[in-house]
């Protein structure tokens, strides 16, 4: 998945899109606006913090 977000996020900017992210949803890659990214913030997941700690180099 990615790999496929990175090429969607590539694509978005030659595209000449702006101020949005690339993001899945049902398995379907979106580009979601920032203001309504940050309208819908969940929150940290703590496990994938962790994660992300045990594997920083």
């Amino acid at each position: 998945n990615a790999s496929r977000l990175g090429n969607a996020a590539v694509e978005a900017l030659l595209d000449g899109q702006q101020s949005v992210m690339v993001g899945l949803q049902s398995d379907e890659i979106v580009l979601v606006p920032f203001r309504k990214a940050i309208k819908q913030h969940k929150g940290l997941n703590q496990h994938l913090v962790d994660i992300i700690d045990i594997l920083n180099v």
